[in-house]
């Protein structure tokens, strides 16, 4: 990694995922080495969590996963209850995956689900009255529905899954809502509707994770990548979507340096340092640095996920 980056301090890492604490380690070890000083850690087995906060009582703020099929059959008490106890058991928020491969994985669902259905209304709103965060997944990127998503009856269109997004933002303006992804719009052509959004929507604030797809998207035009990342600084959190289950030291690197090539420098045509398999087949994907002020820097790598989170404590 080099070391003469534009921005030196500390980085918060504000979207993640751990499972066994042996992999937690090498993690870690990893991440520090970046610079990464805390991080969400979006929780995989019940088991996990209490000797994770033995062993890293100070790095962690914890992301209870709600259960996806819980939601999607429509155990509304079920969820209810589950967000009654995420403070008291130690998590900082929680998480929602609706990407739309989750209908490959449960069976007797709707065909018509939807995740404004107004039956689900009152898990928001326990998240709202709770004051719990929500990390809520939606859509995927504009290239998983040309190579993966073509049977639209099954998955739908994205641009209908970003309406019912809205539409469950709209409906509960006292809900922090941190949108994964950029919000799953980085796609230059989508981020005049995301500015929309964080317009209409103070609640709502934005992760980058993932970085191949930050880096494919946001390097295609570089003028309106910087202007937007200028414009809502203070809504945009650094995260890479890295999982524990996949610790080497390789996998860490190439997130790290992508985005942080993307961020601080002014590359050009920069070969992703890691294969983008949505990009592998048709001439893969290059970097075209944004160069953001260290004003910018300082609010995506920390402030802005200090100021949402908190430092773990």
């Amino acid at each position: 990694m080099k070391e003469d980056w534009k921005y030196n301090g500390p980085i918060f890492d504000a979207h993640t995922h751990i499972g066994h604490t042996e992999d937690l380690y090498k993690m870690v070890q990893i991440e520090e080495e970046f610079r990464v000083a805390s991080q969400v850690a979006i929780v995989h087995g019940e088991g996990n969590l209490t000797p994770i906060r033995k062993q890293f009582p100070k790095r962690f703020v914890f992301a209870k996963y709600l259960s996806l099929s819980d939601v999607a059959h429509f155990e509304v008490d079920k969820v209810i209850a589950v967000i009654e106890r995420i403070k008291s058991e130690g998590y900082g928020l929680a998480k929602m995956w609706f990407g739309p491969r989750w209908r490959d994985y449960y069976q007797e669902v709707p065909d018509n689900f939807r995740i404004d259905d107004l039956r689900l209304d009152p898990i928001f709103q326990a998240l709202e009255d709770h004051n719990v965060p929500l990390l809520l997944h939606v859509a995927d990127p504009d290239t998983y529905y040309d190579l993966h998503y073509q049977d639209k009856k099954k998955y739908g269109t994205k641009t209908e899954s970003l309406a019912q997004l809205e539409n469950v933002i709209e409906r509960h303006p006292h809900l922090v809502f941190q949108l994964p992804h950029f919000g799953s719009q980085p796609e230059i052509h989508r981020l005049s509707n995301l500015a929309k959004w964080l317009d209409r929507f103070s609640n709502v604030i934005l992760d980058t994770a993932s970085s191949r797809w930050m880096a494919r998207e946001l390097s295609k035009d570089v003028n309106k990548a910087r202007g937007f990342l200028t414009k809502y600084s203070d809504r945009v959190m650094f995260g890479t979507d890295l999982s524990t289950n996949r610790g080497s030291q390789d996998y860490f690197a190439g997130r790290y340096l992508a985005q942080r090539l993307l961020w601080e420098t002014n590359v050009r045509e920069k070969p992703l340092p890691f294969d983008d398999a949505d990009t592998k087949d048709s001439g893969g994907t290059f970097i075209n640095g944004l160069d953001l002020p260290v004003s910018v820097l300082s609010k995506l790598y920390w402030e802005n996920a200090v100021r949402i989170h908190g430092i773990p404590k």
